[in-house]
């Protein structure tokens, strides 16, 4: 009972209503996962051969693994039972198996990828937003930039007179609406 708790608290929410694919996202890869390698298999038809790379393959394994995660999640968070539930476990699981299957032909090791991904993330955390220093010094330096520019362009006008001092002009109490930001 306390690890259904557990694990509810830390398992992210699928509403039937709006579920469906949140994320894409770009991705570099390297140059050994472009490497392209065949894939021979045999059907009624005949032999066929598939032209794939490894990185296709890592892509397909993690697909694949996310895939059954969600499948476990959403049995649970929906509450599905009888044919449902069975059909969501058996589904899974034959995932897993095609999964690992690939994983130890290429040697890759799903779990270590996620608990490394983990642990990167972590550390990140930590020293969570570095650019927000960088970010408050580029403004300061605008902000200093703009004062010494007025304080030239302040330095170099000549000094009013003294009917210049006492008549009052019409725009002198007003500031552009930019003085203010710096």
């Amino acid at each position: 009972m306390n690890n259904e708790n557990t694990a509810s608290t830390n398992m992210p929410e699928f509403p039937r209503e709006i579920y469906e694919p949140v994320l894409a996202h770009h991705m570099e890869v390297e140059e050994y996962l472009k490497q392209e390698l065949t894939l021979s298999y045999v059907d009624l038809d005949g032999s066929h051969e598939l032209q794939t790379c490894y990185g296709d393959i890592l892509k397909t394994i993690n697909a694949l693994m996310d895939y059954t995660r969600m499948l476990d999640l959403v049995c649970e968070q929906w509450h599905l039972t009888g044919f449902h539930k069975a059909t969501y476990e058996y589904q899974a699981g034959k995932l897993r198996e095609i999964a690992e299957k690939f994983q130890t032909a290429i040697g890759y090791d799903y779990a270590a990828a996620v608990e490394k991904c983990r642990k990167k993330r972590a550390k990140k955390q930590r020293s969570d937003d570095v650019g927000e220093e960088a970010l408050a010094l580029t403004i300061r330096r605008q902000q200093n930039a703009a004062e010494k520019k007025a304080e030239d362009a302040k330095a170099k006008q000549p000094e009013p007179t003294e009917t210049e001092k006492s008549s009052p002009s019409p725009a002198g109490d007003i500031l552009s609406p930019w003085e203010d930001d710096f």
